[in-house]
């Protein structure tokens, strides 16, 4: 037996962890870049204050020049300046001093994008600095008459951003390890969980997996009926296995009854054939003996178109729009069709009905009717009559066809629809009857969307009632209330 490769590679557990941990790299990128930037701005403020000090500082190192025009100098003595940083002092464009190796080029360019007053970044061999632009003044001789000279103080001081990006950066990788560690352990857990979670799932498999065609009963596990999202699907796999099991018991039971009919009646007719060829026998005895294998031909013919017909009507697919026959016709059609077998059976037969269209090929319903009639015939005393009853209740119709005959027997009652079930198999094989009837009345209703049921009292007679979906369709001429009657006086 060729077997088929396995392609389940795809797991279900690790799309989803695999989709949330994903979903939780991104939010902690997010996350990370967020404090980047609350990092990078509150040291950057903090170092901003910083350089603001510092400015300030280099400030008050503006001292008067004790000279006659009362100009400033800047005077660094007791100043600290850490090394690396920059500073500038001038007055009105003029430079009252500055640090070693000013930055000329990179100060003008920083300037004119900050203006004359702010803060301003600007890379120097290769490093980056930040620079901070302040004014102020310096009142020489305030007690003057005059007031004293104001001079107007710009102080240019920048320094190195380096430990600044050091903090930011040693912030930001802290929060990404932790991240890692977070993610790592959020994976672990959840691929615990889910294999725990999933657990019942993967019993509810191997269970189901245990099926085959000689092991049918099935199971689902506990856990899976108390699993809120496992029980649907439980209870389905079950139900539709019952269903299948039985499904598999009727075909099983159907085939070999089937056989055993066939084979009966070929047998019967193998025998006859045997018989007559035994010994030479007059023309009126193989006259005779043809007409009896003919017979027996004709019922095997009869068999074979029962099962075809029950197959059909088993396999029907819904028709939109869903067909429609006139009920109360068919029901006179065989009434008319089976005149003869009900004079012969001395059973009268009272049809009460009116127009009655339903959801039922005009075929399948003339199979119906007769079939209900014929097994009521069948079953009846001599003497007896058979009613029929069509009424149209609501969206249904209803067809009753009661007997008077000798009933059933309650033990066999839940077998009568199932095919080729007999109560009395010789009395019906006597009588002509292959037990096919029934369930092809039955498969006929619950195609159309109805149902049959069938209710008996031995001795009493038997009562089977059709609900059939009604229709509005027309209605042939001459369908009006009436009643029919058959009977051998």
């Amino acid at each position: 037996m060729k077997t088929r490769p396995n392609k389940a590679n795809k797991s279900i557990t690790r799309r989803l962890i695999a989709i949330v941990l994903l979903l939780e790299f991104f939010s902690a990128l997010v996350l990370i870049a967020v404090v980047a930037l609350y990092e990078t701005h509150v040291h950057l403020r903090a170092f901003d204050i910083l350089l603001r000090g510092r400015a300030y500082a280099v400030l008050g190192a503006v001292q008067d020049a004790d000279d006659a025009a009362d100009s400033v100098i800047l005077d660094m003595a007791g100043i600290h300046v850490p090394k690396g940083d920059f500073y500038e002092v001038d007055e009105l464009g003029q430079t009252l001093g500055r640090s070693a190796q000013w930055p000329e080029q990179q100060v003008q360019s920083g300037l004119q994008r900050a203006g004359h007053n702010g803060v301003f970044p600007a890379t120097i061999d290769g490093k980056r600095y930040r620079f901070i632009v302040i004014h102020g003044v310096r009142v020489v001789d305030p007690g003057a008459k005059d007031g004293g000279v104001t001079h107007s103080i710009r102080i240019i001081y920048g320094a190195s951003t380096h430990r600044v990006w050091e903090q930011v950066e040693r912030t930001v990788r802290l929060f990404a390890v932790v991240t890692l560690l977070l993610l790592a352990a959020t994976g672990a857990a959840m691929a615990w969980s889910l294999r725990r979670g999933l657990k019942p799932l993967q019993q509810l498999a191997e269970e189901a997996g245990r099926i085959s065609a000689q092991q049918w009963s099935f199971r689902a596990p506990e856990r899976a009926h108390e699993t809120r999202e496992l029980a649907p699907l439980a209870g389905a796999l079950e139900t539709a296995l019952e269903r299948l099991q039985e499904a598999f018991s009727q075909q099983k039971r159907f085939t070999s009854n089937a056989a055993h009919e066939l084979k009966t009646d070929i047998a019967v007719a193998k025998s006859s054939l045997q018989l007559l060829a035994m010994r030479e026998r007059t023309a009126e005895e193989y006259q005779q003996g043809l007409e009896g294998c003919l017979a027996d031909c004709i019922r095997v013919e009869e068999t074979v178109q029962r099962i075809l017909t029950l197959a059909r009507v088993e396999s029907a697919t819904a028709q939109s729009p869903p067909p429609s026959a006139d009920a109360a016709l068919c029901a006179r059609e065989s009434i008319q069709h089976l005149a003869a077998l009900a004079e012969l059976s001395r059973v009268e037969v009272h049809l009460d009905t009116a127009p009655a269209a339903v959801a039922l090929d005009a075929n399948d319903c003339m199979v119906l009717i007769t079939n209900l009639l014929h097994n009521a015939l069948l079953h009846s005393r001599p003497d007896s009559a058979v009613q029929i009853t069509l009424a149209t209740e609501d969206k249904q119709v209803s067809l009753k066809v009661q007997d008077e005959g000798d009933g059933i027997a309650p033990e066999d009652l839940p077998h009568v629809f199932e095919p080729f079930y007999r109560g009395d198999a010789a009395r019906d094989r006597r009588s002509g009857s292959t037990g096919l009837g029934l369930a092809i009345c039955k498969a006929i209703c619950e195609g159309a969307g109805g149902s049959i049921t069938l209710a008996s009292t031995p001795g009493a007679g038997t009562l089977v009632e059709v609900r059939l979906p009604r229709v509005e369709a027309p209605v042939a001429p001459g369908s009006g209330n009436h009643q029919t009657k058959f009977s051998l006086v």
